[in-house]
């Protein structure tokens, strides 16, 4: 049925607001995984392609809002992230 792809579709849709609207609250990347994030991202462009290959919307809708998502999420990550702090290196005196 048609209406499962839609809630399914929804809901997918709905679980990074939260975190999205957290981080700029926050404004403190340093709990985010850069690398699970690129690699949610690419597995949303499949599937987008998936979605274009078989015809289906609800798919198509999802990956591509939520590829939008994930593209946010690292945009903020990368403008949050916050510097590692530099250890500073002492003169070996003898």
């Amino acid at each position: 049925m048609l209406v499962f792809g839609w809630v399914a579709t929804i809901l997918s849709l709905l679980y990074k607001l939260p975190q999205i609207v957290y981080l700029i609250r926050v404004k403190d990347a340093s709990g985010l995984s850069l690398v699970s994030m690129l690699f949610q991202t690419v597995s949303y462009a499949f599937y987008i392609a998936h979605g274009a290959t078989i015809d289906d919307m609800p798919i198509i809708t999802m990956g591509v809002v939520s590829c939008i998502q994930s593209i946010i999420l690292i945009v903020l990550y990368f403008h949050y992230k916050r510097p590692k702090k530099k250890v500073p290196v002492q003169e070996i005196t003898a």
